[in-house]
């Protein structure tokens, strides 16, 4: 009985085991439009959520909470949209969705969900997870909107 121990110097022979099938059709999947707008929506989230933060600067938490010297910010994206952190959030899923989850998408196209273990599980986890997340964000703005309708009163009424 011979025992074989992974070590460093056999991580890149198993990751070429794992991924050597998979390397020529990653060559033949083509960039689809799914994956453009997908990336695009991805990306615009993403721009969205940092002008957030850069515009909250300082008064920006992940905690739920009101500061010293804490201003209503009505500028930026904030003079757009209530919550436009938030829409970046979900504009990022959506565009994660339709970048990994169309039918012509590397994911799928690429057979690698049949090709890598426990992948599918992964993946599966990763969109109830999302999912949860979405459902506690709803639940987040009523407790924000709460929060700084009590502490801005009039001010807040107006800008909302």
């Amino acid at each position: 009985m011979t025992l074989r121990v992974a070590g460093p110097s056999t991580l890149p022979s198993m990751i070429q085991h794992v991924a050597g099938p998979l390397l020529g059709r990653i060559q033949d999947t083509p960039i689809t439009s799914s994956f453009l707008f997908g990336s695009t929506l991805t990306i615009t989230g993403g721009l969205i959520r940092w002008w957030c933060f850069r515009t909250l600067g300082r008064f920006f938490t992940f905690e739920l909470s009101v500061r010293k010297g804490h201003q209503l910010v009505t500028t930026g994206p904030y003079a757009v949209i209530r919550h436009p952190s938030y829409t970046g959030m979900l504009v990022q899923f959506i565009g994660l969705l339709i970048m990994y989850g169309s039918r012509t998408s590397w994911l799928r196209d690429s057979g690698v969900l049949e090709t890598i273990p426990g992948l599918k599980i992964f993946v599966l986890v990763w969109l109830v997870e999302r999912s949860l997340v979405a459902v506690t964000l709803l639940r987040r703005i009523s407790q924000e909107e709460e929060v700084v309708k009590s502490h801005f009163g009039d001010e807040w009424k107006m800008w909302a």
